[in-house]
């Protein structure tokens, strides 16, 4: 080996050596500039811990392992949020942009296996006006992907049944994210391009009395699929009815799946909006279950335009669809039975112009097909202007052919009345507000009876079926396509529910036609 051949080694030799050397000085001073940022930077209400940090200046990485972070409220000390996470890892850091772009630049933040518990009852909330920062930003801070994966995420609050939110398998991925003074004050604090999500199960409770439970979801290009939703009440009918004061429904919810297309969500001057094209839901089943038994609830009950145009935030859904629903309600009015049943079935409904944020004369329009009680078909046309404060709404049905019976396993144990005959034909409409309705009614019928029966709801009252059978005409008309017509009013009970306001309007025109209906060729 010659001497220019050695001298050529040992420089490249004490190159690498020194630019080993350099590096691991270069790590360790980042090391201890990370390690003096943790410690001092961060608010003084947020405990945070970690086994080691590794930082690799040649190629702009870090990561944390097992890190912690504790939040506390300023005011008390109590500790309300919990954060751990097995692998931190942030990839490609800019020092080109931190040192003369006066930004952080940073290619990816990945945290794998993070675990969040939130103690909402414990979180005191600043009673100033002006929303404060979370912590305090030097540099704006742009990353380019944030991945966080396999989350178990969880919201608690007081009581024995303290889970209100759980969620695992829970992977989210944001893309084009900026964190900076103006951004750290919001209510969302940070601004994404983009983002994805998908999660195994998630259970939410929505009340004390129901839980709902999502079997998997995600969220990609602005689209959402969740899949296999419950929406249950957590108690039996009769512990419902045992344990509650006022009258309450118990619910027994199922979908197959709900779709939501090109939605978008936010905050438009710290007002909350969500907005989709369309959201479809598949194959839902749906059984309520009331006890009039127990105590009415006098609070009042919003007509649906009400409630949409009351909503504490902006809603923009502009088509809702169904497909093949079935709907089972249940009321019992006497003690000595569970009381009875109607039933809609095949169930088809498009909705648009679900939103309060069209304005007059907009109107949010329902249609809706079915089969009711087996295989009668009924179709309705429902709509009504959000924005109108007077709650004005038109609704029409058409209703096939009934037999009369079909009805009897919801008035005979409610009302003690049993029906024989068909009803032909019945079309319908109710032309209402918040305070009243005007029904216009069309039916032909044929070989109808009513039976009053006994206190028992078996035997009949012969005396009171014979008196009830002298007002009311036994056909609409000797040929079948003849109607009888009829008119009439009713008053809404507003401490009573919306599908409460259009029975009695149909009812009170129902008595009307088939007692003092004119008959009409």
């Amino acid at each position: 080996m010659n001497k220019r051949f050695k001298k050529i080694v040992f420089a490249l030799l004490a190159l690498g050596a020194v630019f080993i050397i350099g590096s691991v000085s270069i790590n360790g001073i980042l090391k201890s500039k990370l390690e003096n940022f943790i410690q001092e930077r961060l608010p003084e209400n947020m405990t945070r811990s970690y086994d080691d940090i590794t930082v690799d200046s040649f190629d702009g990485s870090l990561v944390v392992t097992n890190a912690s972070l504790i939040i506390q409220n300023k005011e008390d000390g109590v500790k309300h949020t919990f954060i751990t996470v097995e692998k931190l890892k942030i990839s490609d850091i800019s020092y080109w942009g931190y040192l003369f772009n006066d930004k952080i630049h940073v290619e990816a933040i990945s945290l794998e296996n993070p675990k969040i518990a939130y103690y909402k009852d414990r979180m005191k909330h600043s009673k100033d006006s002006v929303r404060q920062a979370v912590a305090r930003i030097y540099k704006p801070i742009i990353v380019d992907r944030v991945l966080i994966k396999n989350t178990r995420f969880a919201i608690y609050e007081k009581g024995g049944d303290s889970t209100k939110v759980y969620t695992t398998g829970l992977t989210v991925e944001m893309d084009g994210v900026k964190v900076d003074n103006e951004t750290v004050i919001r209510k969302i604090p940070f601004e994404y391009k983009d983002f994805e999500a998908q999660s195994d199960t998630v259970f939410v409770k929505v009340s004390p009395y129901e839980n709902l439970t999502i079997e998997s979801f995600s969220l990609k290009n602005h689209n959402a699929v969740f899949e296999n939703l419950e929406l249950k009440t957590k108690y039996s009918k009769r512990e419902l009815s045992r344990i509650i004061k006022k009258e309450r429904d118990h619910y027994n919810f199922s979908l197959q799946s709900l779709s939501i297309a090109d939605f978008d969500f936010g905050f438009n001057q710290n007002r909350f909006f969500a907005k989709s094209k369309q959201v479809s839901l598949t194959n839902p089943s749906l059984e309520i279950y009331r006890d009039k038994l127990v105590a009415d609830d006098p609070k009042i009950k919003p007509l649906y335009s009400k409630m949409l145009r009351d909503l504490p935030f902006e809603l923009t859904v502009d088509s809702l669809k169904i497909n093949d629903a079935k709907i089972k309600y249940e009321e019992r009015q006497n003690p000595e039975n569970m009381g009875g049943s109607i039933n809609f079935e095949n169930l088809d409904a498009a909705i648009s112009n679900v939103s309060n944020t069209y304005k007059s004369p907009e109107k949010t329009n329902l249609k809706i097909i079915a089969d009711f009680m087996g295989k009668t078909p009924i179709s309705v046309d429902w709509s009504f202007d959000v924005q109108n404060q007077n709650d004005l709404f038109l609704f029409k049905a058409d209703i096939g052919t009934l037999v009369a019976d079909k009805m009897n396993s919801f008035t005979q144990p409610n009302s003690k009345i049993k029906l024989e005959g068909h009803t032909n034909k019945t079309y319908f409409t109710i032309d209402g507000n918040n305070d009243i309705s005007k029904t216009d009614m069309k039916i032909n019928y044929s070989d109808f009876k009513v039976s009053i029966l006994r206190k028992d709801g078996k035997r009949k009252n012969k005396v009171l079926s014979a008196i009830a059978n002298i007002f009311i005409s036994k056909n609409s008309e000797k040929k079948n396509d003849n109607y009888r017509e009829g008119t009439a009013e009713a008053k809404r009970d507003k401490t009573k529910s919306v599908f409460n306001f259009l029975w009695i309007s149909v009812k009170n025109a129902l008595i009307k036609t088939m007692l003092g209906g004119n008959k009409k060729p």
